[in-house]
This record gives C-alpha cells, sequence and structure tokens, in this order.
C-alpha cells in the first residue's frame, strides 16, 4: 500500500470533461491527499491499521468539507499557475475557468473523498467503509486489487482523452474573441 496515490486521479479525469467548471480536479487532487494522510502517518509509524476513520464514509465527508472549505486561495493559485504555463506554451485553449466556483470546490472534494472509499474498499482489508454503522466491508473484493488499478487507469486515459476533445472542440480561433456568457 501505498498513500497518495496517482491512480485515484482516473476518477477524476473521467468527471471533469462532464461537470466541466461545476468540477474541481484540483480539489479532488487536494482532497486525495488529505483522506491519504492517515495511512501515511500509519505507516510512518508502523500502526496495525491503516485505513481508520478517514476511510469511512462520514470522513470522508468530513475532510471532503474541510478540503472545500480551506484550499479555495490554493486551489486557484494552482489553477492560474496551471493557466499561465499553457499559455506560455500557447496551448492557451486548456486553460481552465478561474476563478473556481466554491460548489466545483465541493463538488471536486466530496466526489474525491467518496470515490477514494469506493476505490480502497475494494482492496483494503483494514477499512471499515460505513463504521460506525457497520463494521462489514461489503465492496472488499468486488474488483481484484490489480483490476481496480486498471480501471483507474483506463478511466484515466479516457477522462484526460475526453477533456482534451471537449477543450479541443470550445477553442476560440485565432483572431476571434470568446463569446460573452449570456
Amino acid at each position: 500500500t501505498m498513500p497518495f496515490t496517482p491512480f485515484h486521479m482516473g476518477a477524476a479525469l473521467i468527471i471533469k470533461p462532464a461537470l466541466n467548471r461545476h468540477f474541481s480536479i484540483t480539489s479532488f487532487g487536494l482532497a486525495q491527499i488529505a483522506i491519504d494522510l492517515e495511512p501515511g502517518y500509519g505507516m510512518l509509524t508502523g500502526a496495525a491499521v491503516l485505513h481508520g476513520p478517514s476511510h469511512t464514509v462520514l470522513g470522508a465527508l468530513v475532510i471532503g468539507c474541510l478540503v472545500a472549505l480551506i484550499t479555495p486561495r490554493l486551489v486557484n493559485l494552482l489553477v492560474a499557475l496551471f493557466n499561465k504555463e499553457v499559455t506560455h506554451c500557447g496551448l492557451a485553449w486548456l486553460a481552465e475557468l478561474a476563478p473556481v466556483s466554491r460548489a466545483a470546490l465541493f463538488t471536486g472534494a466530496l466526489v474525491g473523498t467518496l470515490s477514494h472509499i469506493l476505490l480502497d474498499g475494494m482492496m483494503h482489508h483494514d477499512m471499515h467503509p460505513f463504521a460506525p454503522f457497520t463494521q462489514a466491508n461489503p465492496l472488499l473484493g468486488l474488483m481484484a486489487h490489480d483490476n481496480v488499478y486498471w480501471l483507474c487507469t483506463l478511466l484515466g486515459i479516457t477522462g484526460a482523452l475526453a477533456w482534451l476533445g471537449v477543450k479541443w472542440v470550445a477553442r476560440t480561433p485565432k483572431g476571434e474573441q470568446p463569446h460573452a456568457k449570456q
């Protein structure tokens, strides 16, 4: 087990093209890091259980809300840096709308933590995603460990291609001004 796995981002990449400005992939990523602080700390200290309260539905909801409330400045800074870099590289059509809305922050962070529970729940024996209501893990074994990684990889590649396609179709041809939103 390795905390902060990039594989979880596949779930974000498949959602981003559909929800576009209503979904912050940056807050999704920050939520991935936040939820894995517990297992990361557990690995450093040799804890017997790596996936405790943070890896429950209730824990995921709390962490997702905290990420959305605490990180707006960081998210908008990262989006501004991304936009600066893609513009510098002549790829301004890839720029994201800024500032990121509060709704997009919450959607990204909550989808991030809840999808994390779903994916990790299928792989980790020490998870109890519905605690404190039950110690059962009905997600465990729904998909083989390696297949979860393959699924995330496939979602990531498909989502990235879809996002690029959406951005390409929506780009403003050179010399034209973007149309004002009504």
